[in-house]
């Protein structure tokens, strides 16, 4: 059951939108991760988990929810015996260690919240590989019947498992091997007797194509149905031999979520001890963001110059890069005022310069190329804009941009002019949540 309206929203989300492949629904997430709390803390986990308990809950689901940071830069599945790295994203493995230097930094920094919130948008990596079509890999949206079958009660009735404490990338390869050996080895046992390998279910990839993902097997995505077919026929299956092999992987989950926040709890503690080295912040690396500014500046050209003010909004894109659209116009100051301004629409490099100066703010320049329609001389013409933008995070959702362009401009009848532009901006952005 959902406790809260935000988790019931994240629930409606995680149906509305298509998000590619989840592993459990966003409800799930959250239940596995209170299971995985309650068990910790009952064994005597770190009393911070206690104190942000919601702060861990809402990443394990937001990490399912954070479309933009979920498109453009990581996938949900892990391969334990070889890498998945995409042309356009990264694997599991490497948001699982991005995430566990950001709970550091954060912890370091007395950031607790947000050490703990990181902590949760790993553990749903290492809950995502309790799930087969996540580690043998098949790519799937929201029909892999696994994964459409759900918790449903399974864990009121869980099997006691213990594992030690993990840092989260082993806990991640380890869950991730368990679960494809199950695939491998284990079956279904129909009523009839037969039993179906889960292998038939899913189907690894060819071992001579590294990277590459499996297939639905033989009998099919069938997971969850009353009769799947193999062989000579129809096999009837209990909807209990369903929740069996359910319950076993979700016990798994929880135990390995355990495991990784109760070592997490341990180093936050350590690295925030009186006694610990002083916080020296790590390398900026900005991430995937939505933002929203008000611009204000200057324009110039062979007329002179005149104020302009805008909006500019920011859409993240995979390998670092962002897509910025931006409308501008002339203010009409002065006694022979200038038409300026228009839309134009650019790509962003990824970061040409980064720094961190304190926990909390970043900065990084980046060079822009784009195209647009500007007003000049009483029409519209065509421009290529090319500039350079410094962009800073001020904490919290704030932003501030500035950027100095020079603007490249050609009427249908003429030749090229020539102009550049100077911005300042304020905002908000919606960054990894």
């Amino acid at each position: 059951m959902l406790t809260s309206p935000r988790l019931a929203v994240a629930a409606l989300l995680s149906v509305a939108v298509p998000s590619g492949a989840e592993a459990f629904w966003v409800k799930d997430h959250h239940a596995l991760t209170e299971a995985a709390i309650e068990r910790a803390l009952a064994a005597g986990g770190p009393r911070s988990l206690a104190a942000h308990r919601d702060a861990v809950l809402h990443g394990a689901t937001a990490e399912d929810l954070n479309l933009h940071v979920k498109w453009t830069g990581w996938h949900h599945f892990y391969r334990p015996e070889g890498a998945l790295d995409s042309s356009l994203r990264a694997g599991s493995d490497a948001r699982v260690r991005m995430l566990w230097e950001e709970a550091l930094d954060a912890a370091r920094g007395g950031d607790w919240a947000r050490a703990w919130d990181r902590a949760g948008h790993l553990s749903h990596h290492i809950q995502d590989v309790a799930s087969p079509p996540h580690v043998v890999p098949v790519n799937h949206g929201f029909a892999d019947g696994f994964e459409g079958w759900g918790l449903r009660d399974v864990l009121t009735r869980l099997p006691s498992r213990e594992v030690e404490p993990l840092p989260g990338p082993e806990a991640q390869h380890a869950l991730a091997s368990e679960t494809l050996e199950a695939v491998r080895t284990q079956f279904l046992r129909a009523e009839d007797g037969v039993e179906l390998p889960w292998s038939t279910f899913w189907v690894e990839p060819d071992a001579r194509r590294p990277g590459s993902f499996g297939v639905y097997g033989s009998v099919g995505n069938a997971f969850g149905q009353a009769e799947p077919r193999w062989k000579d026929g129809a096999h009837r299956v209990a909807p209990a031999t369903y929740d069996a092999f359910m319950a076993d992987r979700a016990a798994a989950a929880v135990a390995y979520t355990q495991a990784f926040l109760t070592w997490a709890g341990a180093r936050f503690e350590e690295v925030a001890a009186p006694d610990a080295p002083a916080f020296t912040a790590r390398g900026f690396i900005p991430s995937p963001e939505l933002s929203l500014q008000a611009l204000g500046g200057m324009a110039q050209d062979s007329r002179g110059g005149t104020p302009v003010a805008g909006l500019r909004a920011g859409l993240p894109l995979p390998h670092a890069l962002r897509l910025s659209v931006e409308w501008t116009r002339g203010l009409g100051l002065g006694n022979r005022p200038l038409p300026a301004g228009g839309w134009s629409l650019s790509v962003l490099s990824p970061p040409l310069w980064a720094w961190r100066p304190a926990y909390s703010v970043g900065v990084d320049v980046r060079a822009s190329l784009g195209v647009g329609l500007f007003s000049q001389e009483g029409g519209t013409r065509f421009g290529v804009p090319v500039g350079l933008r410094a962009s800073a995070l001020l904490g919290g959702p704030f932003l501030a941009s500035t950027e100095l362009r020079y603007q490249g401009l050609r009427p249908l009848s003429s030749g090229w002019t020539h102009g550049f532009a100077w911005t300042l901006g304020f905002g908000v952005a919606l960054g990894d949540r």
